[in-house]
């Protein structure tokens, strides 16, 4: 046995979160750790990653028992962890975060080799198959790379045990793919031992050995992959079959026509110009390969980069855009990293939530009106399902999921007439896809203008009315949904696309 955790136990001050849990690993075997969000799947992760000194249990790693207070602990005994929320570190490079805390000496005495530490982490990369610009500081790579680097960071630590917490959260179906060849390498020639935290329930059963689900910080079921269908691991999950049926049913409406978002000529540097139009009340999904110009088209249309063309909504030109601009005409972004552009961390869900509701709904001659705030914010934790339900509670401590719900209805609460959405529903779990799914239906049902970009091709087609096809940072074609498969879109957004 790798691995042997023996009743786990933790507690927060809102009480328990961990109930005596077991989960034992094999050497070279793919484990899936799945549950709902908040069901205290990355608690017990980061517990075994040293994270916490207070934690009850014992933990066994090759027979041996280790007490892990510490992350340096956990690494020195074999345990490397790759989270949901990145760790890196923007200003470095590439090479510069894969070698961080190993850095190789230079001729002089407290001196860094840099050629030699680009070389090493080139040649660690390569030995996953992943390739990397690593001269490149980090914060100008897309969150695909950042994934990709926090992965070759992790495998050339030696590890014996690796926890993955979502890392196909933000891929494309080819880089989910080459990331799941390089977990079955590691695992069948090296021997690794690799813990997989998704809620993708299908790949799940494509990659995995074994699936444990847990729920209310307890283990509900261990089994083998192969044994269970998607609707089996999504009743695990949630418990009832009602949130599976409302996920799995979801259909896109008709739109209701007259272009309320009118994007003419919008040139970003370097990349041809984008038209596009969008109706009141209309979900419009853009689907493309990671690097095809999704993001940066986003950005640009709120003025978070340069470009040059045309923003129009509600007939009303937007000239000399930026975000808060273009949030206080009417016009929000959900954004695809929530860690670093969405949510500051350490301010509550109340503060969060508020933020972009503030100036249209909160406040009057600059003075926000107190019990309103509380009102709405309370309104949203109930809507949104978001737990723990305390709106005083740092966003910092909530899971992905919850922290992604956050997100969204920060954008929700400003009542806005077009929202782009990135990502929405990356990281979370399948009950709480079927709750945001509902809800970005219903603005679109009150009126908004969405433009949802997502790399679950499966969403694009459960909500979108009409699907722009992006390839090289231009809107090939935009097609109806109706006659599109999952097939089809794939075969669209991969045509003309570089290998």
């Amino acid at each position: 046995m790798l691995l042997d955790m023996q009743e786990i136990r933790k507690s927060f001050n809102a009480g328990p979160v961990l109930h005596g849990v077991d989960f034992q690993l094999e050497r070279g075997q793919i484990h899936a750790l799945v549950g709902h969000n908040g069901a205290g799947k990355s608690t017990l992760m980061k517990t075994l990653g040293g994270n916490f000194a207070d934690y009850g249990g014992r933990i066994r790693i090759d027979g041996e028992e280790v007490v892990l207070h510490s992350p340096k602990q956990a690494l020195a005994k074999g345990v490397a962890m790759i989270y949901q929320d990145f760790s890196l570190i923007p200003d470095l490079s590439v090479a510069d975060n894969i070698g961080l805390g190993r850095d190789p000496r230079g001729k002089l005495p407290g001196l860094i080799s840099h050629s030699a530490l680009r070389k090493r982490s080139a040649e660690e990369a390569e030995a996953v198959g992943i390739r990397l610009p690593m001269d490149t500081p980090v914060r100008q790579l897309g969150v695909a790379e950042q994934q990709l680097t926090e992965i070759v960071r992790a495998c050339s630590q030696n590890a014996r045990i690796l926890v993955m917490d979502e890392p196909t959260a933000r891929l494309a179906p080819a880089e989910r793919e080459h990331l799941f060849d390089v977990m079955r390498q590691m695992a069948r020639s090296r021997g690794v031992g690799i813990i997989y935290i998704s809620h993708f329930l299908e790949e799940i059963r494509q990659v995995c050995d074994v699936v444990t689900v847990m729920r209310d910080g307890r283990i509900v079921e261990t089994g083998a992959a192969s044994a269970y269908s998607v609707p089996d691991l999504a009743r695990l999950l949630v418990g009832h079959d009602d949130i599976v049926a409302a996920t799995a049913n979801a259909t896109a409406r008709p739109s209701s026509g007259k272009p309320l978002l009118e994007i003419e000529g919008l040139a970003v540097a370097g990349r041809p110009p984008v038209d596009l139009a969008i109706g009141a009340g209309e979900i419009v999904g853009i689907a493309g390969l990671i690097g095809s110009g999704r993001t940066r088209l986003a950005r640009a249309i709120i003025g978070d980069v340069a470009a040059s063309g045309r923003i129009r909504l509600a007939g009303r030109d937007l000239p000399r855009r930026t975000p808060q601009r273009s949030a206080d005409a009417g016009l929000v972004m959900v954004p695809e990293d929530r860690k670093v552009s969405g949510l500051a961390l350490a301010s509550s869900i109340e503060e969060n939530m508020a933020a972009t509701a503030l100036a249209p709904r909160l406040s009057r001659f600059g003075i926000i009106r107190a019990r309103e705030k509380r009102a709405l914010v309370e309104s949203l934790i109930a809507k949104f399902g978001i737990r723990p339900p305390d709106r005083k509670r740092a966003v910092g401590t909530l899971s992905g999921g919850n922290a992604q719900k956050v997100l969204v209805a920060r954008a929700v609460a400003a009542r806005p007439k077009a929202m782009i959405l990135d990502q929405p529903t990356a990281g979370v779990d399948v009950g709480a896809k079927g709750e945001l799914h509902k809800l970005v239906e219903l603005s679109a049902a009150e009126g908004a203008a969405i433009l949802l970009i997502s790399d679950d091709l499966d969403e694009i087609l459960a909500l979108s009315h009409r699907v722009a096809i992006m390839v090289g940072g231009r809107v090939k074609e935009v097609l109806p949904r109706e006659g599109l498969d999952r097939a089809s879109l794939l075969a669209a957004i991969s045509q003309g696309a570089p290998e």
